[in-house]
């Protein structure tokens, strides 16, 4: 990025807007009142009146409940009136709107009346009773009111009473002597009391009479809706050009209240990228008058008092989805690493490890792509169903090659299970018939240890690409913060040394298989100096003692990590420890997940879809295959909520915290038009 300053005569401030505006390459920084003892300038004579007039387009717009296009062209794109044409024709539509709203808002109101009142009268239209039977007794008590439900034992209060009632409805005349007896009762039996109408008329009539206004104001408000559903179809696409449009005049006029003025000339200071600063100085020099000169070219050297440019970010395509998850949490300031891609890298594999089937995998393949394609068009949704559908290709990977299962059905039998069982449910004998040459390097429900270990496994690749990117991050500016982060590393080597070195302990399973910790400690990591200390009342034996180079790691990490970082931060070892423990959530929601999948599988398997394999009504397998889609469908989206916001929240809070701040500004050119994301 480079650092522009623009300065020219007052009387060429229009212009140079415009000019601005077309090149779509400066970034402004705002002009504060009294810096430099320069005053900020004011917008150019066109704002007020473009400003009122889109105003009355947006009061038109929200009357004609016009929506916003799911794709806009740029207003210069569209065909459209002359200017003076264009604010004639949308005061007109405006008064003719106004009147046409104004009526409809009254009419609403007086049919809601009507309903009110119809509501009313209705129960007492339904008794054969006038309203001048409710009212006028000296002897009699009257009581009119809505009951939840049909009311017995009257006679119990009294036998002098007579009640007459209908579905919701009741009214009792009782002589006044038992009056409040029987108001008594009612009120334990959920009575409640209504007024009883004014007038003389028959309830009937006047029920009439009510629907019969009710339905020809009905019909006056249908007809101005009409009006309107014709004037938005007509002016739809009108309104949405004009509005573009007055807002990018808007957008220039008020422009100069971003710039210094003084009584004779203007000044513009703002970034541009530099490979484009040449353009950029031709467009505006060509206006007479105006000088534009190149302040400082922003790299990694520039002091730390320097104000800080905007950040343009520029990544390969498959990577831009998931700028959107980092701008959640921040922008990347300029100095910062773009960690786009490696939440690119590591989003999509831990959410393939926590759905880990290759059947909800491969339906998230095809439905985000569809979705992508075909359905969304709101950038924020399409970048987030584009990372999740990578998750789900992920998922694929996992499932298939590592855990062997598609919509929690094994591909082939589990040990120890029982022939026309639903555990012995699986893809090769009992619905392919034929094997599948793939079997389960883990399985979830049996291997829980084996599933944490490799949790703990990415927890410190994760955590180490954390140190190692914030090491480079710093090492720019700051040497005594980089050597921190490399301490943190040794730490966290250290700590993951040690964890594997327990899990090294677990014997080999009854099956023969090796555990995963055993296997990474005696494989890739043979190499480590094994020697060390024994605790056997914690689980380090002569076979596995804590490895003294790992407690060597240690003790250099503190020391260093006490000397750049200070003593407060040695609190800061136990949340990494609780950092690190956090990634078990990897491994708890894949056995959560399967446990739920495997019950309801179970479920349905054994209640239905294994009874018709023995003979049973063809009715069963319907029933069976409906639920078992619906419950797949359920477990699809639920697995997949879930997996995404476990994904990102270890990104954000154990990843990002590690070397990210966020705290930069996007780069926002003059003239760019963007559309809302969220």
């Amino acid at each position: 990025m480079s650092r522009a300053l623009i300065v020219g005569p007052r009387d060429a401030l229009e212009r140079s807007v415009e000019v601005l505006y077309q090149l779509k390459l400066l970034h402004i920084v705002d002009h504060q009142q009294g810096e430099s003892e320069l005053d900020i300038g004011k917008p150019l004579p066109a704002a007020t009146e473009a400003s009122e007039v889109l105003v009355k387009l947006r009061s038109i717009a929200n009357i004609l409940q016009v929506q916003e296009p799911k794709a806009t062209s740029a207003a210069e794109d569209v065909e459209q009136p002359p200017e003076g044409d264009l604010r004639s024709k949308i005061l007109a539509l405006e008064l003719n709107l106004s009147e046409q709203d104004a009526s409809k808002k009254k009419i609403q109101g007086l049919v809601a009346d009507l309903n009110r009142r119809v509501e009313e009268i209705t129960p007492f239209a339904q008794l054969p009773l006038s309203l001048e039977d409710y009212r006028g007794y000296e002897s009699l008590e009257v009581f009119v009111g809505k009951v939840p439900r049909e009311i017995t034992g009257l006679e119990t209060v009294t036998p002098e009473y007579e009640s007459f009632s209908v579905p919701g409805f009741l009214v009792v005349f009782v002589a006044k002597a038992h009056a409040g007896r029987m108001r008594d009762f009612l009120a334990q039996s959920g009575f409640t009391s209504v007024p009883v109408p004014e007038g003389r008329e028959p309830p009937r009539e006047i029920l009439a009479n009510l629907l019969a206004e009710r339905d020809r104001w009905e019909k006056r408000l249908k007809d101005i809706e009409e009006t309107l559903t014709t004037l938005r179809e007509r002016y739809a696409q009108f309104l949405t050009a004009a509005k573009s449009r007055l807002e990018i005049e808007v957008e220039k006029a008020e422009a100069p209240l971003r710039f210094a003025v003084t009584d004779h000339t203007f000044i513009v200071e703002g970034w541009v990228p530099s490979e484009r600063f040449a353009p950029m100085k031709e467009g505006l020099e060509s206006l007479d008058g105006v000088f534009v000169e190149k302040l400082e070219t922003a790299g990694h050297e520039e002091p730390e008092t320097e104000p800080e440019p905007p950040v343009l970010l520029k990544n390969p395509r498959p990577v831009r989805p998931f700028q959107t998850l980092v701008n959640l949490f921040g922008t990347p300031s300029y100095k910062e690493i773009d960690p786009s891609i490696l939440i690119a890298s590591v989003f999509p594999i831990f959410f393939g490890i926590m759905v880990s089937d290759a059947g909800y995998g491969l339906a998230w393949i095809l439905f985000g792509t569809w979705a992508v394609k075909r359905y969304l068009k709101t950038p924020f949704w399409k970048d987030v169903i584009t990372a999740i559908t990578w998750g789900g290709f992920w998922a694929f990977i996992f499932g298939f090659f590592v855990f062997a299962e598609a919509f929690g059905i094994p591909f082939h039998a589990p040990p120890g299970s029982a022939p026309g069982t639903a555990a012995y449910f699986n893809w090769s004998d009992s619905i392919l018939h034929f094997d599948i040459p793939i079997h389960p390097v883990m399985e979830k429900l049996t291997q829980v240890p084996d599933f944490i270990v490799l949790a703990v496994l990415a927890a410190y690749i994760h955590l180490g690409i954390g140190f190692v990117t914030g090491f480079f991050d710093e090492i720019r500016h700051n040497v005594k913060h980089a050597v921190g982060k490399a301490a943190w590393l040794l730490i966290l080597t250290s700590l993951f040394i040690i964890i594997l070195v327990r899990a090294a302990r677990w014997p080999v399973d009854p099956e023969g298989r090796v555990p995963l910790g055993y296997a990474l400690w005696n494989g890739p990591l043979a190499w480590f100096p094994h020697g060390g200390i024994t605790m056997s009342s914690v689980g380090f034996g002569a076979t596995n003692p804590i490895p003294m180079a790992a407690l060597i790691l240690l003790g250099v990490g503190l020391v260093v990590m006490l000397a750049t970082e200070g003593a407060m931060h040695i609190m800061e070892i136990f949340g990494l420890l609780a950092n690190m423990i956090s990634y078990a959530r990897l491994a708890g929601i894949g056995v959560a997940e399967e446990a739920v999948t495997f019950a309801l599988n179970s479920i349905i398997l054994g209640g239905m879809i294994i009874p018709w394999m023995n003979g049973s009504s063809f009715v069963f397998l319907i029933v069976g295959l409906v639920f078992f889609a619906l419950a797949q469908i359920v477990l699809f989206l639920l697995y997949a909520i879930s997996a995404t916001i476990q994904s990102i929240r270890l990104n954000y809070v154990e990843f990002f915290l590690k070397f990210y701040k966020g705290t930069g500004t996007l780069f926002r050119p003059f003239g760019e038009r963007t559309t809302t994301e969220v």
